[in-house]
């Protein structure tokens, strides 16, 4: 490249070479060059802006700033000088820990603050990028508070109008995300600020970040996410920070430290705005206290006559509503806000089962008391069990108290389409709880029906559960046997010395309705599942239309559990004793329980009542048909009994639940067509 002579330089490109070269060598002898460029060439934009530049180099931050100062106060339109503020802006939002950012702050802090906030708001007005604008009018009003009551409602009108033009697909965006964590708890907190908001405006603002927050709470992590299995924080969807990855912002900027609350936050200043009658640690209480409260405001406001206890008791009662929701759904679907999965099975609510009785009621009774609320239980394998019940309990009463009257209703209707509750399939596990917790069963089947559950199977088996349920609660015997026999095969075989199996005496009640909450696992459900098997069972081995099938299939569950089912067996070989015979062709494939055996053994003598038992794998008349000599076939099949029996009672060791497990599995359709 050719040499640059000194005769093709203009005087100012002169001095400032020589300030260059002598800067390396001689910083003293530059910073004189550059004093004498400074006096020669007062008005000169390159002269004051080189030596602007030297003193950065020299890392001396206060003469720079002097420097800056002047330059802004007599060059306010140029470009480089605007390119040269922005620069440090932008090195106020990076990352903490860089050297040449932190210096370049030290450089705008050395600027007194008057100057420092022309300087900003002057950059912020000439940035053509929008959300580059909204940033830094936002770090604007944080370093100078007074400058709110002008720019800030400015601001929150510029975010929501450029999320509006940007017509994005979430709510969770950059400019939602500006809005509702950064600028409105700083223009709501901010004491003798003078902003004078009107009420709508902040209904309007807690709309919003409602539906911000509900949106990230429940919006599952992106691939690139980082989650492990090793990182039990990352995993769980209830985790206390939330890293979203939103277009336009830094991963320091997405990071949303505790969304619940910081929602709770808000909704609290907001309440301070608008006169609300509600505590600052309102939602530090437990949700009993919280209920009680909403309560206390809802009784009060229909007496008082004012606006705003209607209006505080729909959005505490919303709020409380959603965050209640959020964590039951967590804890009974896991893996619904978490692509990545997790090791954690689903929890399902079932229907409770009565004690049997010495008399048997007719099944038209069974739902007269029904209509009263149950009572909600747990098994013993559920972690965390009262606080999974008491979040389910709390947003059924407040969602109950969000249509107490059409008022009400109708602004929860209006908020629920605001936020387009409706695409918000994960709510359909409440709606089902809510339904099987009200007694509707007929609407709670019409919405499982209705509901699509993709190809997880351990959602297939809690929906079948519930099926089960709801037809079992309305007598539909056939439906709900079927439903049962699908969930047990689905079910993965339990180890019979497994730890976790429960005894089915833990679905079962004295008097009125109980609802169980349990895990969608073989060694909870199956059990539950024979317990409904054996009391649609019951209802028709006891009814009008009773059969010897049906009589068997009973005699084969009563052996699970044994010893809560002695009374109901008393009851079958009663009821058989009366009929005088019993015909049964797999009692001996199936029954191995020892009290079971000895029971019949002696019912077939004159003392207990001498009854016809036809209970060989092949049936009296067919043994008879296959033998020529019929005199003393009886003789024959006492004798084919007695050795049955004797092979049987060798076989009361074996486990249990295989034996009934194998059972359902390939009787399947002897049950079916008996019912």
């Amino acid at each position: 490249m050719a040499a640059v002579l000194p005769g093709d330089l203009s005087d100012e490109e002169w001095l400032v070479m020589r300030a260059r070269a002598c800067f390396k060598t001689d910083p003293y002898a530059a910073k004189s060059w550059m004093l004498t460029a400074q006096s020669l060439c007062p008005h000169s934009f390159n002269i004051q802006f080189e030596a602007y530049n030297l003193e950065k180099q020299s890392k001396n931050s206060k003469e720079a700033a002097k420097l800056l100062e002047g330059l802004h106060s007599m060059f306010p339109d140029n470009q480089r000088l605007w390119a040269e503020v922005h620069s440090i802006l932008e090195a106020l939002q990076k990352e903490a820990g860089d050297h040449d950012n932190s210096f370049l702050t030290e450089i705008l802090a050395a600027i007194p603050d008057q100057v420092q906030c022309q300087m900003l708001l002057s950059v912020a007005e000439k940035i053509k990028d929008r959300l580059e604008q909204c940033r830094l009018l936002l770090l604007v009003l944080r370093k100078f508070p007074k400058l709110i009551k002008e720019h800030g409602l400015k601001l929150v009108d510029m975010l929501m109008a450029a999320e509006s033009f940007a017509q994005f697909q979430s709510p969770v965006n950059c400019y939602r995300k500006l809005l509702v964590c950064d600028l409105l708890p700083l223009i709501l907190q901010q004491k003798n600020s003078g902003l004078k908001v009107k009420a709508a405006s902040l209904y309007l603002w807690l709309q919003k970040s409602v539906e911000f927050y509900i949106s990230l709470v429940t919006t599952p992590p992106q691939a690139s996410e980082p989650a492990t299995p090793k990182s039990p924080d990352l995993l769980s969807p209830t985790k206390t920070s939330r890293r979203a990855k939103i277009a336009g912002l830094t991963e320091r900027e997405g990071g949303i430290p505790h969304p619940w609350a910081s929602l709770y936050r808000l909704l609290c200043i907001v309440g301070q705005k608008l006169g609300w009658d509600m505590a600052t640690d309102f939602f530090e209480k437990s949700r009993e206290f919280q209920w009680q409260q909403i309560l206390g405001v809802y009784s009060r406001a229909p007496q008082t006559g004012g606006g705003w206890q209607g209006q505080q008791v729909l959005y505490t009662s919303t709020v409380l509503f959603l965050d209640c929701l959020f964590h039951y759904i967590c804890s009974v679907d896991p893996d619904v806000f978490n692509t990545a999965g997790s090791s954690a099975v689903p929890l399902v609510i079932v229907e409770g089962f009565k004690c049997e009785q010495l008399d048997v009621q007719p099944p038209a009774k069974r739902l007269k008391a029904e209509s009263l609320l149950p009572q909600v239980h747990a098994t013993d394998s559920v972690p965390g069990a009262q606080k999974v019940i008491q979040d389910f309990l709390t947003a059924f009463k407040c969602y109950e108290l969000l249509n107490s009257t059409a008022e009400m209703q109708q602004e929860f209707v209006v908020l629920c389409r605001n936020w387009r509750m409706e695409t918000w399939s994960w709510m359909s596990h409440f709606q089902t709880d809510m339904f099987l917790y009200q007694g509707a069963f007929p609407d709670a089947i019409r919405h499982l029906q209705n509901y699509s559950i993709g190809s997880k199977s351990q959602l297939q088996i809690r929906h079948s559960l519930q099926l089960a349920c709801f037809y079992y609660c309305l007598n539909n015997y056939t439906k709900a046997c079927e439903l049962s026999l699908d969930v047990i095969a689905a079910l993965p075989v339990t180890s019979p010395e497994s730890s976790d199996v429960i005894a089915g005496n833990q679905f079962t009640f004295s008097s009125g309705r109980h609802l169980v909450l349990a895990p969608c696992t073989g060694s909870q459900m199956i059990p539950y599942c024979i317990q409904m098997l054996l009391a649609c069972f019951k209802e028709k081995a006891f009814g009008p239309k009773s059969s010897d099938i049906m009589i068997g299939h009973t005699l084969v569950l009563l052996q699970y559990e044994w010893s809560t089912n002695i009374e109901l067996f008393n009851l079958l070989i009663k009821k058989i004793q009366k009929q005088g015979s019993f015909s049964f062709n797999l009692f001996f494939s199936y029954i191995i329980n020892i009290d079971i055996l000895e029971e019949f053994s002696f019912i077939k003598t004159a003392e207990g009542g001498k009854v016809t038992l036809d209970v060989l794998p092949l049936s009296t008349a067919t043994i008879a048909q296959q033998r020529t000599v019929t005199r003393g076939v009886n003789k024959g099949v006492t004798e084919d009994f007695k050795v049955m029996m004797e092979k049987q009672v060798r076989r009361c060791d074996e486990p249990i639940e295989s034996i009934i497990r194998e059972y359902l599995l390939n009787e399947r359709p002897s049950i079916m067509a008996s019912l």
